[in-house]
């Protein structure tokens, strides 16, 4: 492999790695996110910094699932109109080797929490009143497959929400550390999906789900599925395969009555259809339930974050998202 060539599928490449100019856009927003799942410790995680420079903020989480369904959580907003780099609240997730390699480092207090059901209406006094444990997280992405695009215009969901213009992912494996008070676990290569995305962002526009997946044999998933105001569904993303091929999905299919509650006590259940690959059934087991809102303006929406180990002849593990418009 030549490491000196930007490791890519798309019409993105290194100098997309960094930040852009907002244009004076209203509703900007660049974002980058790194997820992890450890099978073994049975700890993932997501962290992400999304930056509104002419909004006048930056708002940064960093969600760790805990064995026996306790999350550690910092999710907030702090006074930012720069675009130059991904780092607030004690969170920097920076390019070491664009295309290839990311670190990310966080080094501030958590809230504990055992009812994560709590957040949905009451985000801010179950943070204020959950236990503050220090927090000290050490990972380096490295990239598995090239950087790619669920569409060729580069567009961040399948159908006409407004999330993003430009976006991109990339499945790899982060390694390092994650001490939560007294207990440190050890990351070694835990399977892990990234993406970057900038420009306009309507959180309430978007009525849908969203899985990162990593199946039992190697296969990774990453799947998105909308739908239109019509009624009509719209489905986007790809399954790599051990071989390193991408098999565009054409249809994401989930299975589920979530309206935007609190909870959820029903399974993940997906249908997906990919060019050249047989259907895959994913029928999931929901470890953790997480209602965060996400509010832009005077919209709101309800986005239900989920870790889930799958059943079955496709055993794996995955990070869900259902996104719900409140009204």
């Amino acid at each position: 492999m030549d490491t000196s060539a930007p490791f890519t599928a798309c019409q993105y490449g290194t100098d997309a790695e960094f930040t852009h100019d907002p244009a004076g856009i209203a509703n900007y927003n660049e974002s980058v996110y790194v997820n992890f799942v450890d099978p073994i410790s049975e700890v993932s995680a997501l962290m992400r910094i999304g930056n509104r420079p002419t909004m006048g903020y930056s708002e940064a989480t960093v969600q760790l699932t805990l064995p026996g369904g306790r999350i550690a959580l910092r999710a907030g907003r702090k006074p930012n109109e720069s675009n130059e780099q991904w780092s607030t609240q004690g969170l920097t997730i920076k390019p070491k080797d664009p295309t290839r390699s990311w670190e990310v480092t966080y080094r501030n207090t958590v809230a504990l929490i055992s009812t994560p059901s709590l957040l949905a209406e009451r985000g801010r006094q179950a943070l204020k009143n959950s236990p503050s444990v220090e927090c000290e997280i050490s990972l380096t992405f490295e990239a598995s497959v090239p950087m790619f695009t669920i569409a060729e215009d580069g567009d961040c969901t399948p159908g006409s929400s407004q999330i993003a213009t430009d976006h991109y992912e990339q499945f790899g494996h982060v390694s390092g550390t994650v001490r939560l008070g007294s207990t440190t676990w050890t990351i070694d290569r835990a399977t892990s999906f990234r993406d970057h995305s900038w420009g306009p962002r309507e959180w309430a526009s978007y009525t849908g789900e969203w899985l990162a997946a990593w199946l039992a044999d190697g296969t990774a998933i990453t799947a998105y599925g909308e739908f239109e105001p019509n009624g009509e569904r719209a489905s986007g993303g790809v399954v790599v395969t051990p071989d390193g091929v991408f098999h565009p999905i054409r249809d994401y299919t989930v299975y589920t009555d979530y309206a935007g509650e609190a909870t959820y006590d029903g399974r993940n259940v997906g249908v997906i259809t990919a060019d050249g690959l047989p259907t895959l059934v994913l029928d999931g087991s929901i470890n953790h339930f997480v209602p965060v809102t996400q509010r832009t303006a005077d919209r709101a929406a309800r986005m239900g974050q989920m870790s889930v180990r799958y059943a079955g002849g496709q055993g794996g593990w995955g990070i869900a998202e259902f996104l719900r418009p409140l009204t």
